[in-house]
């Protein structure tokens, strides 16, 4: 074997292009195109989802950003001695980043930040399971992509110990000139291209660079995955608040943002009690939908069809972001927007913040939180005690009960809150967290319906609706014991979705209000009078349309958004610059971003 592959060795040195190419340059050139390859295809993963379809100028721009990045990125193997070594490293670090990218594109329909890779107090049972069930073939070929160098390295260099590494400063210093220049050239393009956008080059490298309202697949598809991490870094270690963006902050609140103190909304039931229903990952397509001509959400149905007593939105737009379910319950609960770039819930976990809880509490309401998650996960515990809520029942405390049906945890929650709502002495607010519909949505239901015997929609949405249809079900269960209790008749309850879920990248593949089918759920149960909001609205308006229904305007926060109830909401900033739909209140909802994020990094809720 050894001497056949000796001879095979001889043979190739003395072909011509041999004395060119060596083997050690060989083995750098396969490399970086390894290299080069993996970044594309998660660029035109993260891409496609944006486009529809790639065109030539999107995908010429990813090429270039691929190589400039395997440029840098392969840099530091002038100035070591073992060349190939690290080389083999760095590859081995990008297979992995592309790989948990292309799973976390899937779920969050964004780029998965470096700050959430030291997130351990995250992985769960859980997240692991729905990363393996986000795995696919474009996932594992990218996994398996650093092996062809690799083999390369073993079957033709391992033995090769007459060339000693010599560190070339000049050739590191060179590569990284080329990386400048090669990305100078491509913002220049894309500042040429897009003049009307821009008002110059340095804004058009501003923007993209240090705007912290883009999501951070806008970074990579612009300016590659290397300027990305420079954004990151550099964005990370930005935590003061200097004096004029405070400025900015106050100058936003005392003009921009309401300061009525009556309540004409406000419920006909003399202090109500509030219940706060988080759904995870509900569409709102889901609700009137048919599947064979049966119902999947007849509970919902119902309750969305009686806009003459409740308060109803099918276009509620997501808002989170790299926090996810944590976010939106951030939102609903202090009024205040996520952080664009870090998870509010990990980074400030420790401060207090503004709330429903708190106003209810000034009130003498008992606040109490059911959720069948770990108390390290999105750190839920502390951030309870952020919001002020007394009594927390989560992973240990519903323990015994999730042991014995661990995929039932809408039932274990509804259950829970039925038997201890009515053993609560006087008003209380109680906000319930689902979990059944989290993804993933590849495996069939383990109670399946008639839904997973239909032929209608891809196997994903059906696994999806079947989650969706046993909530619904625990959902009507517990609103009829609600009502057995007497409890219902004096309580407002609130339904709203913690983020929407693609489920399926294919529009053709599932049913959907929009090609992202990114719209929430709303609904509102004993408000004073009932209302259709046609939106769109954004999960920020929540806070203060509660405060409405609630009668509790004269607490001294009244959020970042807008009350549904004052103002029927008609646009949405999804991000600083991502926005849908149209209304005089658009620019005030995009700078909320940044006084959001001001406000949050000052630490300016100390009471």
């Amino acid at each position: 074997m050894n001497n056949a592959l000796s001879t095979i060795q001889q043979e190739l040195r003395d072909k011509w292009w041999s004395k060119v190419i060596t083997r050690r340059s060989a083995f750098f050139l396969i490399d970086g195109a390894v290299i080069v390859l993996m970044l594309l295809v998660v660029g035109i993963s993260i891409t496609h989802n944006m486009f529809g379809s790639l065109s030539q100028q999107p995908l010429c721009k990813m090429f270039f950003n691929s190589v400039a990045d395997t440029l840098l990125l392969l840099s530091p193997c002038w100035i070591v001695k073992r060349k190939r070594a690290i080389a083999l490293v760095i590859t081995w670090l990008v297979a992995l980043w592309s790989f948990v990218q292309i799973l976390y594109f899937q779920t969050y329909q964004d780029v998965m930040p470096f700050a959430s890779f030291l997130m351990v107090e995250n992985i769960s049972p859980t997240l692991i399971h729905s990363a393996l069930g986000s795995i696919t073939k474009k996932s594992i070929f990218v996994l398996l992509l650093p092996l062809l160098p690799h083999l390369y390295h073993l079957l033709w260099l391992r033995n090769d110990r007459k060339h000693k590494g010599q560190r070339r400063w000049w050739m590191f210093v060179i590569s990284i000139i080329t990386f400048v220049v090669m990305r100078l050239v491509i913002t220049t393009s894309i500042y040429l291209t897009n003049k009307q956008n821009y008002h110059d080059l340095h804004e058009a490298f501003v923007s993209r660079y240090c705007h912290l309202g883009g999501r951070h697949r806008n970074y990579i598809m612009h300016n590659g995955v290397m300027a990305y991490s420079i954004y990151n870094l550099i964005s990370g270690i930005k935590v003061s608040v200097s004096k004029e963006e405070l400025d900015m902050a106050r100058t936003f609140l005392k003009k921009d943002c309401p300061h009525y103190n009556d309540n004409p909304h406000a419920t006909t039931i003399a202090k109500p009690n509030l219940i706060f229903i988080m759904v995870e990952s509900l569409n709102a397509w889901a609700v009137n939908l048919d599947i064979d001509g049966k119902p999947v959400t007849p509970t919902l149905n119902a309750l969305a069809a009686d806009t003459a007593s409740n308060i109803v939105c099918l276009n509620m737009i997501t808002q989170v972001k790299n926090g996810r379910s944590s976010d939106g319950k951030f939102m609903y609960q202090t009024g205040l927007l996520p952080l664009t770039n870090k998870v509010v819930a990990v980074e400030f976990s420790n401060r207090n913040f503004p709330s429903l809880v708190k106003a209810l509490k000034q009130k003498g309401y008992r606040a109490i939180e059911i959720c069948g998650d770990e108390p390290s996960l999105w750190n839920i515990e502390h951030m309870s005690q952020a919001y002020g809520f007394d009594t927390l029942m989560h992973g240990p405390e519903l323990k015994e009960q999730l042991m014995a049906s661990d995929y039932m945890i809408d039932k274990v929650v509804m259950e829970k809150a039925a038997s201890f709502l009515p053993s609560v002495n006087g008003n209380f607010i109680a906000q319930l967290f689902t979990g059944v519909m989290h993804s993933p949505y590849n495996d069939t239901w383990r109670a399946p319906t008639w839904i997973s015997g239909s032929k209608q929609y891809s196997p994903a949405v059906r696994n999806y609706l079947e989650k969706t249809h046993y909530f619904d079900t625990q959902l009507g269960i517990f609103l009829q014991q609600l009502k057995q209790s007497g409890i219902y008749d004096k309580s407002v309850i609130v339904i709203a979705s913690d983020h929407s879920e693609l489920v399926d990248d294919a529009p053709n593949g599932r049913p959907s209000l929009s090609r992202n089918g990114n719209e929430c759920v709303l609904i509102v149960i004993n408000p004073s009078h009932g209302k259709l909001i046609d939106g769109p609205m954004g999960q920020i308006d929540v806070y203060p349309t509660v405060l409405d229904v609630m009668g509790l305007n004269g607490y001294y926060w009244k959020g970042l958004g807008h009350s549904a109830l004052r103002n029927n909401p008609h646009s949405v900033s999804i991000t600083l610059d991502e926005t849908t739909g149209t209304s005089p209140l658009l620019h005030q909802q995009q700078q909320a971003w940044k006084v959001s994020d001001i406000l949050i990094r000052a630490d300016k809720f100390k009471f």
